[in-house]
């Protein structure tokens, strides 16, 4: 039985943005592999606060293709579009999903905001994007690494569970030079820290070699900016990993997370 919503929950979500006309027919070809979609590792705030069933702030940290450049709307953003499918999948709960992506941003620029835009607004999850524009760039891979462990520690000692977001499979970063080392660096973090990557980059080829897509489909005619129906999927497929993170841990056999500091 669902539990009631939240006293304001029903005004927010009237406000959620709705997508309407021919990238919702596209829901059919977001689909992707579920070994891909698995995170492999555990969100313990996030999952404490599904159990608790009453609400989860999110905060989505990065650059363009957070902000959502290339779509048509702000309303077509993954951010906004992962808060109208989280609402979909869990409407008993008041969800809000912070965008909070600058264009052209690189990671040393959004640790001088991390206080205001990550740990100010108390999430209980940030979605992290970064890399792609210091690979396209050429900025040293060890300062990005050394302000993205700094940041997922900051984060985790607030008690905000953090998540990566790997690059997208774009011809532009494609083609950057050293762009497998940051994959790398990106994948090397979330293993050090035991935190979830959601495979952005594996995921879009895989629509790209199933056929369910084609790459102007998904990718805007600059090489680098993601579609509407490009965003749309994205947040399709993250929303689902994350309203099954209880889930997850439960056939994992982790144990029941622990009621979560109040913050």
């Amino acid at each position: 039985m669902l539990l009631a919503a939240p006293a304001g929950a029903a005004e927010k979500q009237a406000v959620v943005p709705s997508m309407r006309g021919k990238v919702e027919t596209v829901a059919a070809r977001c689909e992707a592999p579920a070994d891909l979609l698995a995170l492999k590792a555990p969100m313990p705030q996030v999952a404490q606060r599904l159990a608790e069933g009453k609400q989860l702030t999110i905060v989505a940290l990065g650059s363009s293709s957070t902000e959502g450049i290339g779509a048509t709307t702000p309303a077509h953003a993954y951010p906004a579009r992962l808060e109208t499918e989280l609402h979909a999948l869990l409407p008993h709960m008041e969800i809000t999903v912070l965008n909070k992506g600058i264009s052209g941003e690189d990671v040393d620029q959004m640790m001088v905001r991390f206080e205001r835009d990550v740990l100010a607004p108390e999430p209980d999850l940030v979605i992290w994007q970064a890399g792609v524009n210091a690979a396209i760039k050429g900025l040293p891979l060890s300062d990005v690494s050394e302000k993205l462990s700094r940041g997922i520690e900051l984060a985790r000692s607030r008690g905000i569970d953090v998540m990566l977001m790997g690059p997208q499979n774009a011809p532009r970063y494609v083609n950057a030079p050293h762009r497998r080392e940051y994959t790398e660096a990106l994948t090397d973090l979330a293993r050090k820290y035991h935190a979830p990557i959601f495979p952005r980059f594996r995921v879009m080829t895989h629509w790209m070699a199933s056929g369910a897509f084609k790459q102007d489909e998904l990718i805007r005619e600059d090489g680098l900016h993601m579609t509407d129906a490009g965003y749309y999927c994205l947040a399709r497929l993250l929303a689902r990993a994350i309203a099954n993170e209880p889930r997850t841990r439960a056939i994992a056999g982790e144990p029941r997370v622990p009621a979560a500091p109040s913050r």
